[in-house]
């Protein structure tokens, strides 16, 4: 092949990578070839059908669309040049053709698109508009969004639209199985990875994930690792990596599961892809410790009012643990809807829970301690309504969406106060009113390692709710329903 051959053949390659619409602003620009087979490495990012191997692979792998029937016009010529019986691999490397370029396709008008036909709402709410505007325009975001908000769609939506992988960072397998699950049932290709899958099973959605057939794949923080050389081997992009629930990587990082103090490493060795990390609260210094563990330090921060007026804070100090079973079983029996009662520790969870029975009260126990399947079960029977009440550690919270939770109750004061307002957030999912009550005595501090600013929302005389808002950095508002403002704030229960 001569040189003006050669020098054809480049441009008619850069021609047909950079006018393919489903690529946005990335280009694909060919940098060498070489004799030999070359490892798959090289090709980290580049999807299967761009890439030059044989003559039989070049014509079964292009498809039909313009540019690539231009690519598979001058695959013969350069397997000619190298000679027919060597394994050809043209080297790519992909870029953005600007700076801050976006992996992503299409803008804020095919989000819409997509919204009411995949997820069928009519509308983004105003804070989701916040969050994918500049992660569309390949920017990392930090939201920071209160519970029932929407913060999977601002992940999920956007993976409709990604030229690769999106990868999504999860704590709970019970909060994977339940999104995977509802993205499947419209249509979505998703999948997750965690330790109740085979063998098998994983090397199949490692398969499919590999071979583009998967939009999103779930995976616990542990399970990183497995998916980096494959990835690579592939040249699987990963377009957007999403960490979900990720106040965890404070919470749980430095002792429960120091795997989260690495997600740094592991979004260096994916190529630093956009990156989304999301969670219900979190306050000023879990923000900043967040964005430099991931090392996002110039992310777009994407907060909302801390705020649930349709909340009602109540503290009640009991004399004895007998005084607050009784006043457990009037709260618990009373009101319409669901309820959830936080204990600090699993012995608790199973006294507690048998207390309730013994008094009728129809409840079930949530916590580490059991098996996966009663775990499920117990799920199951709370969200359909079998179990209207359940006892549980911290265990039970993140991803739990039922709307119809009127009463959050703590056995005890909390190890923190965001973890306080994570769990009383399950309540009133829905909008309606509904009430969060801790129920103390003065021997719990003895036995609680809870923080001090746990210990000022209990004890001091102070608006529940701007003692929160407070914490979280917020200025107070006019209280919409606390013990201490009130019953003319308060809104009690009909």
């Amino acid at each position: 092949m001569s040189t003006a051959s050669r020098s054809a053949c480049r441009r008619i390659l850069w021609k047909s990578a950079t006018t393919d619409p489903r690529h946005g602003a990335w280009c694909m620009s060919p940098i060498s070839c070489a004799r030999g087979v070359t490892s798959a490495s090289t090709f980290r990012g580049v999807p299967a059908r761009w890439r030059v191997r044989s003559a039989a692979t070049a014509t079964a792998s292009i498809g039909a669309t313009r540019p690539e029937r231009r690519l598979r016009r001058v695959a013969s010529p350069l397997l000619a040049w190298f000679g027919p019986r060597t394994l050809i691999e043209a080297r790519f490397t992909w870029w953005p053709m600007s700076p801050g370029a976006s992996p992503f396709w299409g803008g804020l008008a095919t989000a819409r698109l997509l919204l009411r036909e995949r997820f069928g709402h009519p509308a983004f709410r105003v804070h989701q508009l916040k969050v994918l505007g500049p992660l569309l325009a390949g920017r990392s975001v930090l939201a920071v969004l209160p519970t029932g908000a929407g913060k999977s769609l601002c992940f999920q939506l956007p993976a409709l639209m990604a030229a690769g992988l999106t990868l999504v960072v999860s704590p709970l397998i019970s909060l994977m199985q339940d999104q995977v699950g509802a993205l499947r049932r419209r249509g979505i290709a998703a999948a997750y990875l965690n330790s109740l899958l085979t063998r098998d099973q994983r090397r199949l959605i490692l398969d499919r994930a590999v071979a583009g057939h998967l939009s999103i794949l779930y995976c616990a923080p542990e399970r990183l690792a497995a998916l980096l050389r494959p990835l690579s081997r592939a040249g699987r992009e990963v377009a957007l990596l999403a960490v979900d629930e990720a106040h965890c990587i404070v919470e749980w990082g430095n002792e429960f599961r120091p795997v989260y103090r690495r997600l740094d490493r592991f979004r260096y060795l994916l190529g630093d892809p956009v990156t989304i990390a999301l969670t219900g609260s979190a306050t000023p210094a879990t923000r900043a410790e967040i964005l430099r563990v991931l090392r996002i330090p110039q992310a777009e921060t994407v907060l909302t009012s801390f705020d649930r007026p349709n909340l009602a804070f109540r503290v009640e100090r009991v004399r004895d643990d007998r005084e607050r079973f009784a006043r457990l079983r009037d709260l618990v029996g009373s009101p319409e809807g669901s309820s959830i009662v936080y204990t600090p520790t699993r012995r608790l969870t199973e006294l507690v829970t048998r207390a309730l029975l013994r008094m009728g009260v129809r409840a079930a126990p949530y916590h580490a301690g059991l098996t996966a399947g009663m775990r499920r079960r117990v799920l199951r029977s709370f969200l359909s309504g079998q179990a209207p009440i359940v006892v549980a550690t911290s265990a039970f919270g993140m991803g739990i969406d039922k709307p119809d939770v009127r009463q959050v109750v703590h056995w005890g004061p909390p190890r923190t106060l965001e973890g306080y307002y994570q769990e009383a957030g399950r309540a009133g999912r829905d909008g309606r009113p509904s009430e969060c009550v801790l129920v103390w005595q003065r021997s719990d501090w003895e036995r609680s390692d809870a923080a001090a600013a746990v210990r000022r929302y209990v004890e001091a005389p102070r608006c529940r709710r701007g003692t929160l808002l407070a914490y979280f950095g917020e200025p107070a508002v006019a209280c919409s329903g606390c013990d201490i403002c009130g019953v003319g704030a308060y809104r009690p229960l009909p």
